[in-house]
């Protein structure tokens, strides 16, 4: 009989801090291929363990490989925040009374064979976190940049010049 209210309690206790998986939509940046443009569009998500309102910032950075008629041969990434290095992240664990933080991390900043103008990449990336993040809980919040040396100047201005915009206003129109 221990043993039984020793497990339930187990199974009890394990299913009070798990959460079921959902479809949730984010943003990103993505290679518009023969377009030679940036496209900012929605993406679909499967998030297995759905804690919070930071999944889709969470997401902006995810691999993209989408469906194709061809998969022997269209398996790149198109998500060029992914791409190029940069992943976003909040600390947000779904309490109000936390306080909340967004982080850039581009230590892995690389510049890729997608052929876009870095500085373009990265207002890209800037949009889709700028819609993602577009709650209330999220829109005063100043965006925190982790970055190698040899990329700080140009990128910290772009952070920088973010968290002075509007986000109620669009910060990044791809051409």
């Amino acid at each position: 009989m221990k043993k039984i209210l020793a497990y339930l309690s187990i199974l009890l206790i394990g299913n009070t801090h798990a959460r079921e998986s959902e479809l949730l939509t984010t943003y990103q940046p993505l290679n518009g291929l023969g377009s030679g443009s940036i496209i900012i569009a929605p993406v679909t998500c499967h998030q297995w363990f759905a804690s919070s309102a930071a999944g889709p910032v969470n997401f902006i950075s995810a691999k993209n490989v989408p469906p194709t008629d061809n998969p022997e041969k269209a398996t790149a990434d198109l998500n060029l925040a992914n791409v190029y290095g940069l992943h976003f992240s909040t600390s947000d664990l779904g309490s109000p009374q936390d306080p909340v933080t967004m982080t850039l991390d581009a230590t892995h900043f690389r510049i890729a064979e997608a052929g876009h103008p870095k500085e373009d990449v990265v207002r890209a990336s800037l949009e889709c976190l700028r819609i993602c993040a577009g709650s209330e809980r999220f829109s005063k919040v100043p965006l925190t940049v982790k970055l190698p040396q040899k990329d700080s100047r140009w990128l910290e201005k772009i952070v920088d010049e973010f968290n002075r915009h509007d986000r109620e206003k669009v910060f990044f129109t791809p051409k």
